[in-house]
């Protein structure tokens, strides 16, 4: 069944057996999660491409000693929901796709050369697999999800195993972690200076977006027998919930997506924007309801085809109106917020290295040296990057 966390991936927490935080070991923990944006298999994977049958395989693009296939192209753009129906779509695919698809595998080999232990990695791969397939309910289960997702498990692995060694080499540029031959110490520094001047800058709206916390519960119309039937089980789940049911119980019992069941329904704290784009069918709801409120069932479809019917309940919702800046979290948040986009800086400054340093064919998939200099035009090529 298609994960409802999947909905939210921008607001998602770190995937499962987390890197370590700062000051931490390097032990994996058993109680994280794992990354929504490289979650278990899509079930509804869209088509490839339809118009090139005779196209069976070739070279897409060599990003310095890495080939990369037709195949493995159009496998990542099936994994983040894109098809290729038709001449048209695939040119503009490839225009929208290629730059993000060059920066991940740069991002992956960076990784690789940092030198992090290969046994380690293939831990945490593991463990992800053991989830997936809890998550699915059995293993044939999950081999049905891969099939229907034209995967292989130990393709899945290899996507796997990159996803952790780009992860690695970001902690290792933002300051997170030192790395294995990186900073000798994990670089996280805000002056207090700084968190006052950005909490005068710039309205507590935009500083502090109200905050929301879903429960669902999708009833699947496959499992239920029927549309209707799916839909009047829907309505006498809400009528027990407004009655006082403990609505996570009844998740727990009856929802068909697997993540959040094991959560009593409840997904990740999310912006308010983010929880209307993720479910633009409950923006109405979401945005005048109060904590405790339980929606009407709406129906839930995946590339026009009905998989059931969501059921939602505000858990938690949090506005700031009103903040002062001697509230120590107020003062988390700021740091936290100034981090985040110091570690984008860095993360861009070092991905604009490994693109200049790098070899990459055909010479056309090279974006031309103009936009490369508009992408950074105050750094030269030995420049060292701005440290905090």
């Amino acid at each position: 069944m298609l994960s409802l966390l999947l909905a939210l991936a921008a607001a998602t927490k770190p995937p499962q057996n987390p890197l370590p935080r700062e000051g931490e070991s390097a032990a994996p923990d058993a109680q994280g999660e794992r990354s929504a944006l490289d979650a278990t298999p899509q079930v509804a994977p869209a088509p490839g491409p339809a118009t090139a049958p005779e196209v069976l395989n070739g070279v897409y693009l060599i990003v310095n000693e890495e080939v990369v296939t037709l195949a493995e192209f159009y496998r990542e753009l099936r994994r983040r929901g894109k098809s290729v129906t038709n001449e048209e779509e695939r040119r503009k695919l490839f225009q929208e796709s290629h730059a993000d698809f060059v920066r991940t595998r740069l991002m992956t080999q960076a990784g690789r050369d940092l030198g992090f232990d290969a046994a380690r990695v293939d831990s945490l791969v593991d463990d992800d697999l053991e989830g997936f397939i809890e998550d699915a309910g059995s293993a044939s289960a999950f081999g049905e999800q891969l099939k229907a997702s034209d995967l292989d498990a130990e393709t899945l692995r290899a996507q796997r195993r990159d996803f952790y060694f780009r992860e690695f080499w970001l902690r290792s540029i933002d300051g997170r972690d030192p790395g294995v031959s990186g900073r000798p110490y994990v670089d996280r520094f805000v002056r207090p200076g700084r968190m006052l001047y950005l909490y005068r800058r710039q309205p507590i709206a935009q500083l502090f977006p109200s905050t929301i916390q879903l429960q669902a519960i999708l009833v699947s119309a496959a499992q239920a027998g029927s549309a209707q039937k799916a839909l009047d089980l829907a309505k006498a789940l809400r009528e027990r919930a407004l009655g006082g049911e403990d609505f996570g119980a009844l998740a727990e019992t009856y929802s068909a997506d697997g993540e959040s069941r094991r959560r009593k329904g409840l997904l990740p704290k999310s912006e308010l924007a983010r929880a209307r784009e993720a479910f633009p069918d409950f923006a109405e709801f979401i945005d005048s309801a109060a904590a405790g409120a339980i929606s009407e069932p709406s129906s839930l479809r995946v590339e026009g085809e009905l998989v059931g019917f969501l059921l939602m309940r505000v858990a938690e919702l949090e506005r700031r109106d009103d903040v002062d800046f001697t509230d120590r979290d107020v003062q988390r948040l700021l740091r936290e917020r100034d981090l985040r986009a110091l570690g984008e800086l860095r993360r861009d400054l070092e991905v604009n290295d490994l693109y200049r340093a790098a070899y990459i064919w055909p010479p056309e998939a090279r974006v031309t040296r103009q936009r490369d200099a508009q992408a950074n035009p105050s750094r030269g090529p030995s420049q060292p990057a701005p440290q905090n």
